[in-house]
């Protein structure tokens, strides 16, 4: 294992990252949507007061747990990344401190 393949191990590790704050950002885009959906759905909709408090409580529960299941779901990818990440940092570096030796 040379510099090279420990380069090469961080920058593997900031493309996760990237791709994680990916994650992060469609789940917020999707609540930003939610939200505004909802709310075009209020301005627009023929039901009487009590009905669309209930929708809106409703679909405002549905919202919350649609985000936090998404942002689960990317603490576990990001969480399993970055296991893996560091188990492959750690074989570069172990692969070169044996290399390392060798060559003395």
């Amino acid at each position: 294992m040379s510099i090279n393949d420990v380069l090469d191990s961080i920058n593997k590790r900031k493309r996760t990252k990237e791709r994680n704050k990916t994650v992060v950002n469609f789940a917020l885009g999707m609540g930003l949507a939610a939200t505004i959906g909802l709310m075009k759905g209020i301005l627009y909709a023929p039901k009487s007061g009590k009905e669309t408090r209930e929708d809106l409580k409703k679909k405002a529960s549905e919202t919350v747990d649609t985000i936090k299941e998404k942002v689960r779901n990317g603490a576990r990818a990001l969480k399993i990344t970055k296991e893996k990440v560091a188990e492959k940092l750690d074989d570069v570096i172990k692969a070169e401190k044996v290399s390392t030796g060798k060559k003395k």
